[in-house]
């Protein structure tokens, strides 16, 4: 292919301008150095989805190796930096760790592409310790670039546990320069892994360890300070307003894609699973043997179908990924009852059952021992595909992308009786305001997407549809008390809807703020388990009622006979995608607590 149809205009300018790299102006001259940044790669090497069996195009650390060998051919100074979340997040790097673990003296696959990628540093980020300190430890053995954290200390000698930062000495144009690159995880890893953190190591706040070594880094002579901070926009203003004598910052974590100036200082995050590399071109001046930085521009190139995985990489891992798609094609457990979500927005339903369960499961044993481990705690899931099908029996790795599609992170929220109903009445406006009295054909169902019909595990309610929006909700208690405004609970949801996705939830009081994905939760319920029967525990239902015309919804054809297969009374197929429902008949399926 030909490479510069999938670079920007202005990266065609500076490879021209890049021909003539060196311009003397007496003892003056000026040069180009550009700082190549990933960030949460997340152990995902190949453009593959191990979830889906599927070829992507739009990530993989083997696409991201071409743009950085691209880089590296137009400019000729160039290094490389990554800003942490590299060893966890894919089913690859899932298997190597914890299903087939690999040893001390092996190396992760993801180590071995960043091997190849020629890394000059790595910071280290907060899903680096999710595998435990030990395996960490095995793969910063493994690496050929050093690994760093200036906020990290042991709790023995309340000494850093790793180097602080790395003086990398370098040459622009054959002239020496010395490059000072420190790396600030977040501190939240004490909450976030404090099982396998607590009474081993402690972290210290982002600014009071950048004001700390920033200025030794400077006392060290170097002429260039790069911060790897694995963190986002908030935390790199924060450090700039508390310190001096930063050049740039490559943020990471939040999985943005940014390229852009804070207080004049080039920022860039390259978003994740390598679908982006950042660019800070440094234009500088060499005066008399001294650098000073002329200008900066920092810059985003992504991955697309136009990328090619880089063969190297390929050809590396070649055994892992290959072991890994056999992996998931496996069965990791079983489920006692099918797990069918087309009738999700209209009965309770074992797709949001297994999704509650899973939650509660995981939060109940993070929360013990600690000030949350007594208060009451719910649990939110939506129904995100309205077609997902698992039948009983063997359930497959890949079918937690059946169950929950969204890469979502699990959060915790604390909210009162109030904002409980108020995030209920958002849910309930899936449902069309039905005239009982009416003999036309009712649609029951909103145009409402799926994705934010909440069902919460943990309480009792009903959803009167007779009623206008904002005045659904009825019967809501909390084990058998009516819930009243003043009460306090926890709900485990996902990082969208404790932001303010759907605007169920406004300015949320968040409990908890992970970065384990809430798929992963599900997949490591079903195997503890072993066995799993996520049948509806039919807390909420829709108020019984006669209307005097057919109240009808859609779904999908291939659900025409479930309601004799599953049992569920009060739904009946009625050609083309449309189903009847009964709401009396269908209360019949609700334990009589719940009905009345």
């Amino acid at each position: 292919m030909n490479w510069k149809k999938g670079i920007p205009a202005v990266v065609i300018v500076l490879f021209v301008a890049a021909l003539v790299p060196v311009v003397a102006f007496g003892t003056v001259t000026v040069h180009e150095l550009v700082v190549l940044g990933t960030t949460d790669l997340h152990g995902y090497v190949m453009p593959y989805d191990y979830l889906t069996v599927k070829e992507v195009s739009d990530y993989g650390a083997a696409k991201t190796f071409t743009l950085i060998k691209w880089a590296r051919e137009m400019y000729n100074n160039t290094i490389l930096i990554d800003t942490g979340d590299a060893i966890q997040g894919s089913v690859l790097a899932e298997r190597e760790a914890r299903i087939d673990p690999i040893k001390m003296g092996d190396t992760p696959s993801i180590i071995k592409a960043m091997n190849i990628m020629d890394y000059d540093v790595v910071g280290i980020g907060n899903h680096e310790f999710n595998f435990g300190l030990e395996y960490l430890d095995l793969a910063i053995a493994s690496a050929d670039f050093p690994m760093i954290s200036a906020n990290l200390y042991n709790e023995d000698t309340k000494e850093l546990r790793y180097d602080p930062y790395v003086i990398l000495e370098r040459e622009v144009d054959g002239i020496p320069i010395k490059i000072g690159v420190i790396a600030f995880l977040p501190p939240e890893i004490m909450m976030w892994d404090r099982v396998l953190l607590e009474g081993k190591v402690y972290a210290e706040p982002i600014v009071d360890a950048a004001a700390k070594y920033v200025p030794k880094l400077r006392e060290e002579g170097v002429d260039l300070v790069i911060v790897s901070l694995h963190q986002g926009s908030s935390d790199a203003e924060a450090i700039l307003e508390n310190v001096e004598g930063i050049d740039a910052i490559i943020m990471g974590h939040s999985h943005g894609k940014i390229a852009d100036k804070i207080d004049g200082v080039p920022v860039t995050m390259a978003g994740s699973w390598g679908n982006s590399l950042g660019l800070i071109h440094f234009h500088l001046l060499n005066i008399d043997g001294e650098w000073e930085v002329f200008s900066s521009c920092p810059q985003l190139w992504h991955v697309d179908e136009k990328v090619e995985a880089a063969p190297e990489i390929v050809e590396a891992v070649k055994e892992q990924h290959e072991a890994t798609i056999d992996y998931v094609m496996a069965p990791v457990g079983t489920t006692a009852v099918p797990i069918k979500g087309y009738f999700s927005r209209v009965i309770d339903n074992e797709v949001t059952q297994l999704v509650n369960e899973a939650q509660l499961w995981y939060v109940k044993e993070y929360f013990k021992g600690t000030e949350y481990e007594s208060m009451p705690l719910l649990s939110a899931a939506a129904p995100f595909r309205t077609n997902t099908s698992v039948d009983a029996g063997d359930v497959r790795i890949m079918n937690a992308a059946d169950i929950y599609i969204y890469s979502n992170t699990l959060h915790v929220v604390k909210v009162n009786g109030l904002e409980l109903k108020g995030w209920l009445e958002k849910s309930a406006e899936n449902f069309n305001q039905i005239d009982p009295n009416s003999t036309e054909e009712q649609n029951l169902l909103a145009r409402f997407s799926s994705y934010n019909f909440d069902v919460i595990e943990g309480i009792d309610y009903q959803i009167d549809v007779r009623n206008p929006v904002g005045q659904r909700i009825v019967n809501l208690t909390y084990e058998g008390e009516e819930v009243e405004d003043d009460m306090e609970f926890l709900v485990v949801t996902n990082n969208y809807r404790a932001g303010g996705g759907g605007y169920h939830l406004v300015d949320a009081d968040i409990v908890l703020s992970s970065t384990v994905e809430n798929r992963s939760v599900i997949i490591d319920y079903i195997i503890e388990k072993g066995t799993i029967n996520p049948t509806p525990s039919f807390n909420w239902s829709i108020v019984p009622f006669e209307s005097a015309g057919k109240i009808t919804f859609s779904s999908s054809d291939e659900a025409a006979t479930l309601p004799e297969e599953l049992g569920i009374k009060g739904i009946k197929y009625i050609g083309d995608r449309l189903f009847e429902v009964d709401l009396i008949e269908l209360a019949e399926n609700v334990p009589q607590a719940v009905a009345n």
